[in-house]
């Protein structure tokens, strides 16, 4: 299994419910991915801006092919957010 915990700062200007609805869908849309085990983002803070990402894959190569999806391209043309922080495991 391959695992990633993240910290996201939202840069856009964009109204933040907009955002995370924006979020909410993409976050429906990619647990259908095959090779996803869970995916979730979370706010942390509304007024800083902040969210958290959980994400359990099979493998790596199923994140590799979720970056190359219409759904995850689309939202990240947007440009929403940004990586404040990110951890990855494949430990069992």
């Amino acid at each position: 299994m391959h695992y990633i915990t993240a910290a996201l700062n939202i840069v856009s200007d964009q109204d933040f419910d907009y955002i995370m609805k924006e979020l909410k869908d993409f976050e429906v849309e990619t647990n259908k991915e095959p090779g996803c085990i869970q995916f979730h983002i979370y706010p942390l803070s509304r007024e800083e801006r902040k969210l958290m990402l959980w994400e359990i894959w099979e493998n790596e190569e199923a994140v590799n092919t979720h970056f190359k999806l219409p759904h995850t391209k689309a939202l990240f043309a947007q440009k929403l957010t940004e990586v404040e922080w990110i951890l990855k495991s494949d430990v069992e």
